[in-house]
C-alpha cells in the first residue's frame, strides 16, 4: 500500500478519472499510470509526464513541454539503440 499524495508538489499531477468498466472514478497521478503501464525508462517517463501535463505543469508554456517531450523522446531512443 502507498502513501496518498498530500501537500507536495506532486498534487498538480493527481487527476480523477472514471474506470473503463463502470461508473467508479478514482484520484490516480501521473507516477500511478506510470507505473500501471509498466513505463521503466526514465527518458520515456519524462516525455510521457511532459505529454500527459502539457503547459500545465508550472514549468513552462505548451510549447516548451512538447520540445521537452522530443527531447525526452529523443533520448529514451538513444538509450534503446545503446542496449544489449
Amino acid at each position: 500500500m502507498t502513501t496518498p499524495i498530500a501537500g507536495h508538489e506532486g498534487l498538480k499531477y493527481l487527476r480523477t478519472i472514471r474506470s473503463a468498466e463502470n461508473d467508479d472514478t478514482i484520484k490516480v497521478d501521473v507516477y500511478s499510470i506510470l507505473v500501471a503501464f509498466g513505463v521503466t525508462c526514465p527518458a520515456r517517463a519524462q516525455a510521457i509526464k511532459k505529454l500527459l501535463c502539457c503547459g500545465q505543469r508550472g514549468k513552462g508554456d505548451e510549447r516548451a513541454d512538447l520540445g521537452g517531450a522530443i527531447a525526452a523522446i529523443n533520448r529514451a531512443i538513444e538509450l534503446c539503440d545503446s542496449s544489449p
